[in-house]
């Protein structure tokens, strides 16, 4: 019986690890134009907020330093570092 505790808590850990790791593999991944303003979209309608195309687009372009078309996990940081700043 206790052969069978064991074995069933090492298949739970190994299942919330495999679930962590699932969920931060997209945190360092580069995004374009039309995926954040997919999961901005997302994020703001989950809020109850207004999506406006335009000026997430305009943020994009703010936050793609390089203007690659591409977000990297540096200039996500870096865009929410100044998150909070006013303008």
């Amino acid at each position: 019986m206790k052969k069978w505790i064991v074995v069933a808590l090492i298949v739970c850990v190994a299942g919330f690890v495999q679930a962590a790791e699932k969920k931060g593999k997209g945190a360092g991944k580069p995004v374009n134009k039309e995926q954040f303003c997919a999961q901005m979209k997302k994020n703001m309608e989950k809020q109850g907020k207004t999506f406006d195309q335009a000026k997430i687009e305009k943020r994009f372009d703010q936050l793609d330093k390089d203007g690659d078309g591409k977000l990297s996990a540096e200039e996500k940081k870096a865009g929410m570092k100044g998150k909070g700043k006013k303008k």
